[in-house]
């Protein structure tokens, strides 16, 4: 069986003003046109098929998109094989997921059909079956939200509590399905997971308040295959070529300006070792342009230094002005030139190289930026703690609502 490895698409994304949609639409046309060429009988997507800033009408019409590009791959009888990420609202997936059950029933019992698209909001195994016969079993781990383990947050004091409970029942569910399953058949473990040892982009910070972390021993390593999602550097881990993190589907914001992005190809034939091959995918061009007391002159020189810049995302960060130059008149010369700007910002000479790290970052997600901005704003406050506490009852309330 031939499969597609992919992960963190971020459907219906945005990045400030400019909608990343046809970015997207334009790598997921490239992974049909993949699928196709390399014959594959299985497409993973392991979390974040949707941005959370997706609504039910831009989910609609993404599904409505995949559909139509992916029409050659079910035809032949290719399958869509689909976990929930934490970018997944779970009320928005769960009402769409409704629709998909009353158009697609999915039989009980048994491999299940090809040609379809089955997207999993909750732990499960499927079995699959290719075109000459062979079936390669599917054990699915969506992104640990209590919610989809049956955990209740409000039983627990604090979101740490919380999370300890929801990874221990997860690396349980993992070790327990690994001694139930049919011996008889590969398995491929799916998760949308953040495993200890993982590289990350040096902004983005994870503490055990904003997402689960496992241990390379929890996913039970001795699957055919471990199809990871959630962190975007592609990498394999613990010096196992067959557990992978394939990357995000293309660039989602500035600290991904250098990273390559594609997805993986593997194949499953019977007990031979899986070696993944990666296959790029060319990712949208991200650009940061500093410019010290510009001109004109100096503005209009820039057509030439990038070319790709009628598609490309860019901010532009300024010290200083020339003078007799109107800073108006350079904005509108920036945006003419940079027509997907994400930011014009001025600051004072000499800030550019001193200018503090962002600590926000958008691949933490809406819960993990929600803290970060309340600890900054709180820091000191006598009534941190019990405004953060209140918080929690928020989030978990937006989750789960």
């Amino acid at each position: 069986m031939k499969i597609i490895h992919t992960a963190d698409w971020h459907l219906c994304d945005r990045l400030g003003r400019n909608d990343r949609t046809r970015d997207l639409e334009t790598r997921v046309e490239r992974v049909a046109e993949l699928c196709l060429e390399h014959g594959a009988d299985v497409l993973l997507i392991a979390g974040d098929l949707f941005s959370e800033q997706a609504t039910l009408p831009q989910m609609t019409e993404a599904m409505s998109h995949i559909h139509k590009v992916f029409l050659p791959f079910f035809e032949r009888g290719g399958t869509i094989l689909a976990i929930t990420g934490n970018h997944d609202r779970d009320v928005r997936i769960e009402a769409f997921l409704s629709g998909m059950k009353l158009a697609v029933p999915v039989r009980a019992g048994g491999p299940r059909p090809g040609g379809r698209f089955y997207l999993t909001n909750g732990p499960g195994i499927a079995v699959l079956e290719d075109r000459g016969g062979q079936r390669v079993q599917f054990v699915l781990v969506p992104y640990p939200y209590a919610s989809r383990y049956d955990v209740s947050a409000a039983d627990y004091p604090s979101a740490e509590a919380v999370n300890v409970e929801i990874k221990s029942k997860v690396a349980r569910w993992i070790q327990d399905k690994s001694t139930v399953i049919d011996r008889t058949l590969p398995t491929v473990l799916m998760a949308h997971l953040h495993v200890v040892g993982s590289a990350t982009h040096s902004l983005y910070k994870i503490d055990a308040a904003d997402d689960h972390q496992f241990q390379f021993g929890d996913l039970n390593p001795m699957w055919a295959y471990v199809a990871l999602g959630h962190i975007h550097l592609p990498q394999s881990l613990g010096g196992a070529a067959h557990v992978r993190y394939p990357g995000s589907l293309d660039r989602l914001d500035f600290g991904e300006t250098h990273d390559e992005h594609g997805v993986l190809l593997l194949e499953i034939r019977g007990a031979d070792a899986v070696v993944p091959v990666r296959l790029p995918i060319p990712p949208t061009p991200f650009h940061t342009v500093d410019l010290e007391a510009p001109d004109g002159v100096a503005v209009a020189a820039l057509a030439e230094k990038y070319p790709d810049r009628d598609r490309a995302i860019v901010r532009v960060r300024i010290a200083g002005i020339a003078e007799g130059t109107s800073r108006n008149e350079i904005n509108l010369q920036l945006k003419r030139m940079f027509p997907r700007h994400h930011d014009i910002d001025w600051k004072q000479a000499d800030s550019i190289a001193a200018a503090p790290q962002q600590r926000y970052d958008s691949r933490a997600g809406f819960d993990s930026t929600v803290r970060t901005f309340l600890a900054d704003r709180l820091a000191g406050d006598a009534d941190a703690a019990a405004v953060l506490a209140l918080a929690e009852t928020f989030l978990t309330e937006s989750r789960t609502a």
